[in-house]
């Protein structure tokens, strides 16, 4: 009999990798972990709600052009349609829990973008997965 898998660990890149707590139709849940970095583009979402908990480091954040950093213990709750970017700027790991609502095909978007890389991939798959993503900042 052998023993169970542990949770899944999903790298987005160098400096982020997503470790899946929990996923259903409501809610994704996952552990991200960012090493020091640069910014990533900022993005939105058309219908899900995100709320952020910081375990470990500080976690540096731009939502809606407003710039915070969060400490181990702050929250953020990003809504629908608000233009944001998280990262770490800070000296050591940052992790947090990432809770996103409705899940829709976030989880399945997560493990497409690390599965490829190279600019049309990445491409192609912001295109398929337009209900979940968008680049830039949301039209009024």
């Amino acid at each position: 009999m052998g023993t169970p898998a542990g949770p899944e660990t999903i790298r987005l890149g160098p400096q982020q990798t997503l470790t899946v707590l929990s996923s259903d139709a409501t809610a994704l849940k996952v552990e991200c972990r960012w090493m020091p970095g640069d910014p990533p583009p900022t993005h939105w979402h058309p219908t899900q709600h995100e709320h952020f908990e910081v375990l470990e480091g500080e976690l540096t954040t731009v939502v809606d052009g407003e710039r915070r950093v969060l400490q181990v213990g702050e929250s953020l709750d990003v809504s629908p349609r608000t233009a944001h970017s998280m990262w770490n700027a800070g000296p050591g790991p940052c992790r947090a829990t990432w809770r996103v609502t409705p899940a829709q095909r976030t989880e399945e978007m997560f493990r497409a973008l690390a599965s490829g890389r190279g600019p049309l991939r990445k491409a192609a798959l912001v295109w398929r997965f337009r209900r979940e993503l968008r680049l830039g900042r949301p039209r009024s």
